[in-house]
């Protein structure tokens, strides 16, 4: 037994090394050895927001069955609205765009984001030959109608307040300069969505809007003005 006394000593000398080297490069025993975990995690989540990216497109119908493909990316309102979440394409899938119309070989959509139940924030997009721009429009509305005029475009938006009370906004954009077109200060009232406007209408390079008769922009005036609903018509020249 005596001469195998020897060998064990080296082998348990061995084992002791090797269980101090495999100790040592460990996560978080020593210094050299160490990883950083945070690093690890770090890269793996900005790899995740890149790979989430990469995959965020917007799908728009246009006319003929064509498909439009619009990265958010190109989009920069949309791309700064994103990242406040954390799961983007649940977010993205939300969003609804509407075609509206192909000028000038250019197509126009009006994209629906950050909705409620009802109401959403508007954004006109306009798409030529893969080139993009982008308008902010109406908040926290909807889009009650539409009317083109050779380079001008009027929206109406709504508003409401329970079942009783609506209140509207009226947004020109001209198209050639793909930009909004503010009203005169008599005009005002029709940008504010204080009042109930009812009818939008495009007559000789004016835009002819019936709005609600009346000087009291309470909710109790306005459900009053729901009884008889009499209305003024307000010119505003754009050409």
């Amino acid at each position: 037994m005596k001469k195998y006394l020897p060998i064990m000593f080296l082998i348990l000398l061995l084992l002791v090394s090797c269980q101090s080297i495999v100790s040592n490069s460990m996560p978080g025993n020593g210094e050299e050895g160490n990883f950083d975990t945070n690093y690890l995690n770090n890269s793996k989540e900005d790899s995740l927001k890149a790979n989430q990216k990469k995959d965020l497109y917007l799908q728009i119908g246009l006319p003929g069955e064509k498909l439009l493909n619009i990265s958010v990316d190109k989009v920069p309102v949309l791309n700064s609205y994103l990242e406040q979440f954390e799961d983007k394409k649940n977010e993205l899938n939300r969003m609804q765009g509407k075609y509206l119309f192909t000028y000038n070989q250019k197509d126009y959509i009006l994209l629906n984001y950050s909705c409620g139940t009802k109401l959403c924030n508007h954004l006109l997009l306009e798409h030529n030959e893969g080139k993009l721009q982008s308008l902010e429009m109406a908040e926290l509305s909807f889009m009650q109608d539409s009317k083109l005029n050779n380079n001008y475009i009027a929206f109406l938006f709504g508003k409401s307040e329970g079942a009783d009370v609506l209140r509207n906004q009226v947004i020109i954009v001209d198209l050639k300069r793909f930009q909004e077109i503010f009203p005169p200060d008599d005009l005002k009232i029709l940008c504010s969505f204080e009042f109930p406007i009812q009818k939008i209408e495009w007559n000789d390079g004016a835009l002819i809007a019936n709005v609600a008769n009346i000087t009291d922009s309470t909710y109790e005036g306005l459900k009053e003005w729901n009884m008889k609903k009499t209305t003024q018509q307000l010119k505003w020249k754009i050409q």
